[in-house]
C-alpha cells in the first residue's frame, strides 16, 4: 500500500541500510533460514506465497539482519513497533506490482512513482514487507487518573482540528452519473514495442514531413546498449515503422519527450527532460538526422516532465520543465528553481531559464499541466509533487517572466496530499481555462477519534476541476474514491464529438480486485461530467506515467496512446514494456436498460 508515511520524502532521498543488514559470516555455509517463530501452513502463509528475503541466509545471519530482541516472524504485526540498531521502526506490506528495484541491494522503491527507497524486511511473489522508520512523537500529556484519559491534542492545535471537521466530509466515496454513450476503441498497435521499459512520457508530431503523426518516445529505462530516443513512423492508418535511420548525436536517460517546431524551419525537433541530468535539445531535418543545442539549456536539473508553450507569447514555441523531487544524488545543486521555463532565443539556438517555482518551493514531481487560468494570456501552471503536505503546486503568473505560488488555506488546493495527473481547458468558459487535478491524501492516523470521528475513508484518491474567476480559485470535485494508486494520466479531448471538451484518465486498483480501467467522462460545457461506458481500451498491470491523445489517423476524433515500464522485478527477466494505440471508432447511445417489473402473482 502507498502509505501516509512517506512523508518521509521530503526530508530524504533513501534509507541507509545499516551494515549489519548485509553481515556475512566467513565460511558459513548459506542455507535458506526457517519460518522464524511460525510454523508454516496453509492456514498462516500469507498470500504470494513463503516470504523470504532477497538471498538465502543462515538463522545467524538473519538475527544479525533484523537486530530485534523478538523475531517479527512471516506475518508480522503492522501496528507494533520494533527496536533495532538504536532505531524504531514499524513493518509496512507494499503489492510488489507497484514496486523499483534500483537502489542499493536490499532496499525497494515500494511505490515507483516516488523516488525514496527503503530497507526489505522480507518478499514474496505478491508482496513486499520493508521497515518503516518511525517518526519521533512528541509528548503529550495524560490525565494519569483511573478513568478513561482525556482526548489528547498530540501534535495538533485548535486550527488543526477545525480544519479537519470542516474537511471531514470530503473523505467520502463520490461517483459521477452514468450516461448512455458508449465510447468504442480499436487497437491499433502494429510495429510499436511490446518489450522494454518506457517512461516517463512519450510525444507525437509529423517527424519526417509526410503529413501522418509519429510517436516520439524516450530512451529506455535501464538501457545499456540502445540508449537512443525511438521515432516510430505513422502511415495515417494506425500502422507504425521504427525509423532506424533516425540519427542522434548520443544517448540519454529515460524522462519525457516533447516535439515542435523550435527553430521554424518546417521540420520537428525533438526535446526530452532527462532523469538526474536536465533538458537536452535536438534539431531536426526531416530526413532523421539531429543536431544537438546546448546554450542555456541546464545540464544540471533532474527532471523527467517537459512540454511545449508559447510562455511569452511571441509566436516561437518554448519548454517548461518540472524538478523531479528529491534525488539519490543528495542535495541538489542547480541554480534553477523547482519549475522552470526555457524561453526561446535566436530560433531554438539558445534559450534562457527562468523560473516558475524558485528553488526553495517544496515541489517536485512527474506531472505538470499549464493554461490560462487568470486570464492575462500567459501561461499558469499546476504540478504535480510528491512533498507530502505541501500545497505549493498552483503557479499563477504576474508579468512577463513572473509567477507567483497561489496562497492556499488548505482547501481549495488541499493539503495532506500528494499530487499526480493533471490537465487543463476550457471546460466551463471560453475564455479562461480550468485545471482538472489528481491527487492522494489520507486522514491523520494518530488523531483521537474523540476529537474528530473518522470518516469512510481514511486513504482517498480524488479528482477536482479548478475554475477561476475573479474571486480565486474554487475546487469542484469530480470524483472520490478508496485507494492509494495515483491518478498516473489524464488528457482532455472531445470524445464524442459534441464540440464540448471531455476527459479521459486512468484509473488503477490493486491486485486482487477490479481490473484498472479507463475513465471517460463527457462535459457539458458548464464545468459539469457524466460518465460515458469505455469498449476497447484496456490499462495493463504494468506502471504508467502518462495518457497522450492525439488524432493519429486524420479522421477528426481523438485517438488514445498508452506506453508501460517494465513489470520485471529483476534486470534479468524479460522486460515486457510496451507501447499501444488505440484507434477512437465513435460515440453511439445505448437505450438504458429497463427496470424489471415485479412478477405476477
Amino acid at each position: 500500500m502507498f502509505d501516509r508515511k512517506l512523508i518521509l520524502a521530503t526530508c530524504v532521498a533513501a534509507v541507509t541500510v545499516t551494515s549489519a543488514a548485509f553481515a556475512q559470516q566467513p565460511n558459513a555455509q548459506a542455507q535458506p533460514a526457517p519460518a522464524p517463530q511460525t510454523t508454516a501452513s496453509a492456514a498462516n502463509v500469507p498470500e504470494g506465497g513463503m516470504p523470504t528475503w532477497i538471498k538465502p541466509e543462515t538463522p545467524e545471519h538473519r538475527r544479525e539482519r533484523l537486530g530485534t530482541a523478538e523475531d517479527p516472524g512471516i506475518n508480522p504485526d503492522a501496528g507494533k513497533h520494533w527496536w533495532r540498531f538504536g532505531k524504531e521502526f514499524t513493518i509496512e506490506r507494499f503489492e510488489r506490482k507497484w514496486a523499483a528495484y534500483d537502489r542499493e541491494e536490499g532496499t525497494v522503491r515500494p511505490f515507483a512513482m516516488v523516488n525514496i527507497a527503503w530497507e526489505i524486511y522480507q518478499q514474496n511473489d505478491r508482496y513486499v514487507w520493508i521497515w518503516m522508520p518511525v517518526e519521533e512523537a512528541k509528548p503529550t500529556e495524560t490525565s494519569g487518573g483511573p478513568a478513561e484519559a482525556p482526548p489528547s491534542m498530540g501534535r495538533y492545535i485548535a486550527g488543526d482540528i477545525a480544519f479537519l471537521e470542516k474537511s471531514r466530509s470530503q473523505f467520502a466515496a463520490l461517483s459521477p452519473a452514468a450516461n448512455n454513450t458508449v465510447i468504442r476503441f480499436e487497437e491499433s498497435s502494429d510495429g510499436l514495442p511490446n518489450q522494454g521499459s518506457w517512461r516517463n512520457s512519450l510525444a507525437v508530431g509529423d517527424m519526417n514531413g509526410d503529413g501522418f503523426i509519429d510517436i516520439i518516445a524516450p530512451p529506455q529505462r535501464g538501457a545499456t546498449s540502445n540508449n537512443f530516443p525511438s521515432i516510430y513512423l505513422g502511415d495515417g492508418k494506425g500502422h507504425w515503422k521504427y525509423w532506424a535511420e533516425a540519427k542522434w548525436p548520443h544517448g540519454l536517460d529515460y524522462g519525457s519527450a516533447a516535439v515542435a517546431d523550435f527553430n521554424k524551419d518546417g521540420h520537428m525537433d525533438a526535446a526530452f527532460a532527462v532523469h538526474l541530468n536536465g533538458i537536452y535539445l535536438f534539431l531536426g531535418d526531416g530526413k532523421g538526422n539531429f543536431t544537438e543545442v546546448t546554450e542555456g539549456l541546464p545540464h544540471d536539473y533532474g527532471s523527467r516532465r517537459l512540454m511545449v508553450i508559447d510562455a511569452n507569447n511571441d509566436g516561437y514555441p518554448d519548454l517548461a520543465a518540472a524538478n523531479e523531487g528529491p534525488s539519490v544524488r543528495g542535495p541538489e545543486t542547480t541554480p534553477h528553481g523547482k519549475a522552470i521555463v526555457l524561453l526561446n532565443k535566436n530560433k531554438g539556438k539558445a534559450w534562457e531559464a527562468v523560473d516558475i517555482a524558485g528553488p526553495g518551493v517544496k515541489t517536485g514531481g512527474d506531472w505538470m499541466s499549464a493554461g490560462n487560468f487568470n486570464g492575462d494570456g500567459t501561461p499558469d501552471f499546476f504540478l504535480g509533487s510528491i512533498y507530502y503536505g505541501s500545497w505549493d503546486v498552483l503557479f499563477l503568473s504576474k508579468g512577463a517572466k513572473q509567477w507567483q505560488v497561489y496562497p492556499s488555506n488548505g482547501d481549495v488546493v488541499p493539503s495532506r496530499a500528494y499530487y499526480a495527473a493533471s490537465t487543463t481547458g476550457k471546460f466551463s468558459s471560453k475564455t479562461r481555462d480550468d485545471a482538472i487535478i489528481s491527487f492522494f491524501r489520507d486522514w491523520p492516523g494518530d488523531l483521537d477519534p474523540r476529537l474528530v470521528p473518522k470518516p469512510s475513508i481514511e486513504q482517498l484518491i480524488e479528482i477536482d476541476r479548478m475554475t477561476f474567476g475573479k474571486d480565486g480559485p474554487q475546487r469542484i470535485p469530480i470524483a472520490r474514491w478508496q485507494g492509494n494508486q495515483m491518478v498516473p494520466g489524464l488528457a482532455a479531448a472531445d470524445f464524442n464529438g459534441d464540440g464540448k471538451l471531455d476527459i479521459i484518465y486512468t484509473h488503477l486498483r490493486p491486485a486482487g480486485g477490479p481490473p484498472s480501467e479507463a475513465v471517460i467522462l463527457l462535459g457539458d460545457g458548464k464545468g459539469g461530467f457524466t460518465q460515458a461506458k469505455v469498449e476497447g481500451l484496456p490499462v495493463l498491470e504494468q506502471t504508467s506515467y502518462d495518457i497522450k491523445v492525439a488524432d493519429v489517423n486524420g479522421d477528426g476524433k481523438p485517438d488514445v496512446i498508452l506506453m508501460y515500464e517494465s513489470g520485471a522485478k529483476t534486470a534479468f527477466a524479460v522486460q515486457d514494456g510496451s507501447i499501444h494505440v488505440y484507434l477512437n471508432r465513435g460515440a453511439s447511445t445505448v437505450a438504458p436498460v429497463p427496470a424489471k417489473s415485479a412478477e405476477k402473482k
